[in-house]
């Protein structure tokens, strides 16, 4: 059956990698919360899309605006002050239907403790974390530490919560990829590509077969669907929102669904069934 994954918690109903947001998806008994990682000035691992803060939907300590021509580096902001923006009040402009409250950038230690004990408390299924690891070359020592650096920081967050069967981490940068695949400790590795144009160059620099290719769901055809099975790989796409869209690709077999409207997908995939 093919598994619903909450994008960035539910980003279409409340503010994308909050608390809030995941717990809300992790309530629907989804298969699993996708959410994406960079890392402060003092090396926490903090759950953010961008690694600044967002001028469209943060807010400074003191109420004002964040400026698009200073952003705000969170490798170079302790996450002390990363933590007093808030990330919720003014809503998303793409999203009418998120509900505006308050919320910040959480520590993904914070994350997979409030939803594991969310999920224990209310008998609901343990969920899958879609963890992107947030890096590219042309960003290394500016808005991230290096690979090396950046895979031993998120595993030493990680490997303590023993839930190592139920983390599938992703990239678009293959290089955290393979240096996690050397001595990989039991996670599931997942490779993202915009279009499944790209799967055999992107494969090319990998020392292994990942067990999921994330392709971007207007790209991602029958015929790559079936080209990443043969492959060897789980088809994932993203980020699906509309029940047309989502009926379509349940009928082409794809393994995943990345959605910012898990409730949406639900109803798809109920539909499907029938």
């Amino acid at each position: 059956m093919t598994s619903i994954y909450g994008h960035r918690g539910a980003r279409g109903l409340y503010p994308e990698n909050t608390i809030e947001s995941f717990l809300y998806a992790a309530g629907l008994g989804l298969a699993g919360i996708e959410l994406d990682l960079v890392i402060s000035k003092d090396d926490k691992v903090v759950v953010s899309h961008e690694p600044w803060m967002n001028p469209k939907t943060c807010t400074k300590p003191n109420n004002s605006n964040v400026s698009f021509l200073r952003r705000k580096n969170l490798y170079r902001m302790n996450y002390e002050d990363i933590k007093k923006y808030d990330c919720g009040l003014r809503g998303n402009p793409y999203f009418p239907e998120q509900k505006k409250m308050p919320a910040y950038k959480p520590l993904l230690t914070e994350v997979i403790e409030k939803v594991e004990s969310f999920v224990k408390q209310n008998a609901l299924p343990l969920p899958v974390y879609v963890i992107e690891i947030k890096s590219m070359w042309i960003t290394d020592d500016e808005m991230h530490p290096l690979p090396v650096e950046f895979v031993r920081l998120v595993l030493a967050e990680l490997l303590p919560f023993n839930i190592n069967n139920r983390i599938l981490i992703q990239s678009f940068d293959m290089r955290p990829l393979n240096i996690l695949n050397e001595n990989n400790p039991g996670f599931m590795l997942g490779m993202l590509v915009r279009s499944p144009r790209f799967i055999k160059r992107r494969m090319k620099s990998l020392t292994f077969i990942p067990d999921t290719c994330g392709t971007h769901y207007k790209l991602t055809s029958e015929k790559w669907v079936k080209k990443i099975h043969d492959l060897g790989m789980k088809s994932l796409v993203w980020t699906e929102n509309e029940k047309p869209d989502m009926l379509n690709h349940l009928k082409m077999g794809v393994d995943g669904i990345i959605t910012d409207y898990p409730d949406r997908a639900i109803e798809a995939l109920k539909e499907f069934q029938k």
